[in-house]
């Protein structure tokens, strides 16, 4: 089996693609690719293999003794590897969401806490101005109708909350 001495080398777009070329030894990147991941501006188009090679500032390029059609089970190693890179960063990322949605919803929480006791506060303050004989019929009945609307309103936010916040049935991940 005749073996052309190769060496698997890494190039790279801005637009986010990353290709390995077999290149003999002195040879040149095609025109358009860049030896250096740092061509890729945005970090959302970066592959995952384009993303563990600026990460980890390895070249991964080393003469090939197999045929380049074999992979070896370093590239295999290699490439599972860089798909461990790329999952983990997903959870992490996904982690980081989860994190700001639990604060966001314990505010929101905390907020109608607030509404309610206010409420409640309002309503015993207007009971006791009531017994008082501070307040007449027209002001109580207005009151009271102020307080039932801001009871509505107060009962909607907290099922609007509670079905915002129930459980999403997991989707199957998009093909890319």
């Amino acid at each position: 089996m005749d073996t052309t001495e190769t060496i698997p080398t890494w190039g790279y777009k801005a637009d986010g693609s990353a290709k390995i070329f077999d290149l003999a030894p002195s040879a040149a990147l095609p025109e358009g690719w860049s030896a250096s991941p740092t061509v890729i501006t945005d970090p959302a188009l970066a592959t995952a293999d384009a993303l563990t090679m600026r990460a980890t500032g390895l070249t991964f390029a080393r003469a090939v003794e197999e045929p380049a059609s074999e992979p070896s089970a370093v590239d295999e190693l290699l490439a599972a590897l860089t798909e461990i890179d790329r999952l983990k960063a997903v959870i992490e990322t996904g982690s980081a969401e989860n994190e700001r949605l639990i604060a966001e919803i314990d505010a929101a929480e905390a907020a109608l806490g607030d509404a309610s006791a206010a409420m409640a506060d309002l309503r015993d303050s207007l009971a006791k101005a009531h017994e008082d004989g501070r307040v007449n019929a027209a002001e109580r009945d207005a009151a009271k109708a102020a307080v039932e609307a801001l009871t509505a309103d107060l009962a909607k936010a907290q099922a609007d909350l509670a079905e915002a916040t129930k459980p999403k049935p997991a989707t199957a991940a998009k093909a890319k």
